[in-house]
């Protein structure tokens, strides 16, 4: 029996399992799997970039979280 190529095997796997483990990690970390689902964080973070900056940022920020809090329900 070939035991280098069995080994050769398990150690792709191993990294296979390793290189999926970070990826998920990294993608949970981001939030990106809970925005894709949340219409209320796009709606969110659709308004605050609408703000800009300038004078009036802050208010515009405001009814952002006021209108994200309605979208939640809460």
């Amino acid at each position: 029996m070939n035991k280098k190529g069995g080994a050769g095997v398990v150690i792709f796997i191993i990294i296979l399992l390793i290189l999926l483990g970070i990826g998920a990690s990294i993608i949970i970390q981001s939030g990106a799997l809970e925005k894709a689902v949340d219409p209320c964080a796009k709606q969110l973070e659709s308004c605050n970039y609408g703000c800009g900056e300038g004078l009036f940022n802050s208010i515009c920020k405001e009814k952002c979280s006021y209108d994200y809090r309605n979208c939640k329900g809460g």
